[in-house]
């Protein structure tokens, strides 16, 4: 099961864009002249025979007229695995083939041993199409504690949290400056991504940090927009649990629109309407 620390920074990477662009434009002079914003990709990749793999993330870099620029295969790889040799070669080709731009594979391994050896491994191709991955390791972005610096960059300083979280407690100054330059709605963000990245010991030191430190009125707006959303979930399931009591039919398209409901009025409406209802239209009807 994948761990906090590589979930974490796919979800970093997936939500600020930028962040591999600057690491590659940084540390491998690769610049995406042009670049404006960024689109997520499916991951899978099929086979003709009946498999499919999923690559970590995979993106699309496009211009202001939404051209693309460069395609990107985002892998968090945290141990040693040989199958990658020819699993990575897969990703790239699907990518390319599909798109019809040049794909990069940007590799981040937590262990600077694991980074070494996958470097070797694609240093030493012998006659076969030769792959060259951007592999990077925490060594690559040094903690950010400077909140001037983290004010700058906060995805930069989000990220550098993540990639050093057994040192993280000495950037949350800088990373609780750098947030307070975002909206609310961003901060939450920020904030969700590192509780799911620092080890559990770190956590509740985080939210301490949050909860005594950060500016009142922007730390309030972002803690009720966490507990809205948790009361959502919490009508979600009961409505859910409700309907399935009921032997009431929910198909997945009506299921994902439930899920995505975060009004907590139309929520208490289907709740109330679920406890008497035989169909799913007599809930959630207009």
């Amino acid at each position: 099961m994948p761990s906090g620390e590589h979930e974490s920074t796919i979800e970093a990477f997936e939500q600020f864009p930028e962040l591999p662009v600057w690491l590659l434009e940084r540390h491998y002079g690769v610049k995406v002249r042009g670049f404006h914003h960024a689109v997520q990709l499916p991951t899978e990749v099929r086979q003709l025979v009946p498999a499919t793999y999923h690559a970590d993330a995979m993106a699309l870099y496009c211009d202001a007229a939404n051209r693309p620029l460069l395609a990107a295969v985002l892998e968090v790889q945290r141990t040693w695995d040989a199958r990658k040799r020819w699993r990575w070669k897969e990703y790239i080709c699907h990518l390319e083939k599909e798109k019809r731009v040049s794909a990069a594979l940007v590799v981040y391994c937590p262990r600077p041993a694991v980074a070494r050896r996958y470097r070797r491994l694609f240093e030493t191709e012998g006659v076969s199409l030769r792959l060259r991955p951007f592999i990077f390791t925490p060594d690559d972005v040094p903690l950010v504690v400077d909140p001037g610096q983290a004010r700058t960059d906060p995805a930069v300083a989000l990220l550098s949290m993540l990639w050093h979280r057994t040192k993280a407690r000495q950037a949350f100054p800088a990373l609780a400056e750098g947030m307070q330059t975002l909206s609310p709605e961003m901060g939450e963000k920020y904030h969700e991504i590192v509780l799911a990245g620092l080890p559990e010991a770190l956590r509740s030191l985080w939210e301490d940090y949050m909860a005594t430190m950060v500016d009142r009125e922007y730390r309030s707006k972002i803690f009720r927009d966490l507990q809205a959303r948790g009361k959502a979930e919490g009508k979600v399931e009961a409505l859910l649990t409700i309907l399935e009591i009921r032997r009431v039919h929910v198909p997945d398209d009506a299921r994902e629109r439930i899920r995505a409901c975060t009004d907590l009025d139309q929520l208490g409406i289907w709740l109330r309407r679920a406890v008497t209802a035989t169909t799913l239209d007599d809930v959630i009807r207009e």
